[in-house]
């Protein structure tokens, strides 16, 4: 079921519900109000949404449901908008990206077509060109042509180059709702509805069971043969780094501590790989006593015990490398016969211009 079949779906729900306000906040086809209707609605979501946010805040569960709701509901508030709602959105959020010209559609309509076989009218189809980090979901699917390192998104797409930026927003601003709660401790009219609405936010026992399949699948024996079939490069490259040395600097060990958190592996299961790896160039107390802290940091159970994320793709090419360093976006970072020699291990036996063009454009990034 495809993004705007779902939200049809519940916008029919809502007002079988009775929620009208809600469904028609979520139809809404431009940016900005202007009825003292579409005011006190957008009012009220805005206060929802700080609320729930504070009340999920201290619970990583929760706190990973709330953030699962609100990216869905981004994306579907995001397909009700029209051309000059998108235009809209784009201004007030600062976003400088403008549709390729006719003339440059018609260079290109032969891939375009090719790469999206589910648009219905290509003539009278905008898209953006954008850099491809932007839309790595759409690449990964297959929906866009990317040349030079530039990725060209249809307009029903291209809801996907904003999701990375409010998931970004999302994950810093719970730091500003645990700090926003703890200020209203000691005030019972906040107090009471916190408690009233995390005790009836009743997701633990789903979100439970599904981080059990997660474990069943993603276990340490198998971390090997996925680091061959389905890891990114990245990760393929640290994973093989840290099997051959025993050893990862402080960036490398980050990165790939918090995507191995990421896929389901437990804290205990990753500091057993670290240990079994890292003390076969030193011992269990030098092991304990100088790296432990660091694993038990990324998974929260130290310091601010924040609930870290796995490193976004732009995150990862920002990185500063040194030369015994192994992270960082191998197709940035990495020396090009030896990025040549890692994607022909990969099965690339051919580099394609494609690839060489993303690692050059990426460079200079």
């Amino acid at each position: 079921m495809s993004v705007s079949q779902r939200k049809i779906a519940l916008v029919k729900e809502l007002y079988k519900e009775g929620i009208d306000e809600f469904a028609r906040l979520i139809n809404s086809s431009e940016c900005k109000s202007h009825t003292d209707v579409d005011i006190r609605v957008r009012r009220r979501d805005h206060i929802s949404h700080f609320v729930l946010r504070s009340v999920v805040a201290f619970n990583v569960l929760k706190k990973r449901w709330f953030f699962k709701q609100e990216t869905r509901l981004f994306k579907w508030r995001f397909s009700s908008l029209n051309n000059e709602g998108i235009k809209q959105f784009m201004r007030i959020n600062d976003f400088d990206f403008t549709p390729i010209s006719q003339g440059q559609k018609e260079d290109i309509k032969e891939y375009l077509q090719m790469s999206s076989s589910h648009v219905s009218n290509i003539d009278s189809m905008q898209f953006y060109r954008v850099p491809f980090s932007h839309v790595t979901s759409l690449i990964k699917k297959r929906k866009v042509f990317v040349m030079h390192g530039e990725a060209f998104v249809p307009e029903g797409e291209i809801a996907f180059m904003f999701v990375p930026y409010f998931k970004r927003i999302l994950i810093s601003s719970f730091e500003a709702a645990r700090e926003n709660r703890a200020k209203l401790y000691n005030d019972e009219r906040f107090t009471r509805i916190f408690a009233n609405l995390e005790n009836n936010i009743h997701i633990e026992s789903t979100i439970l069971v599904q981080d059990q399949e997660v474990q069943q699948y993603v276990s340490l024996n198998q971390l090997d043969k996925l680091s061959e079939t389905s890891y990114p490069l990245c990760m393929r490259v640290l994973h093989k780094a840290l099997r051959k040395n025993h050893h990862l600097t402080h960036g490398g060990r980050i990165q790939y501590c918090l995507f191995l958190k990421g896929i389901g592996i437990s804290l205990s299961d990753v500091m057993i790989l670290w240990k079994n790896e890292f003390t076969k160039i030193m011992d269990e107390t030098t092991f304990n006593k100088e790296h432990s802290y660091q694993v038990r940091f990324a998974f929260g159970q130290e310091g601010s015990r924040r609930d870290y994320q796995p490193y976004t793709c732009l995150k990862i090419m920002e990185s500063i490398v040194g030369p015994r360093d192994y992270h960082g976006c191998p197709f940035k970072h990495m020396l090009q016969d030896i990025l040549e020699d890692e994607l022909t291990n990969c099965g690339f036996n051919a580099l394609g211009k494609c690839v060489l063009d993303i690692n050059l454009y990426t460079r200079t990034m």
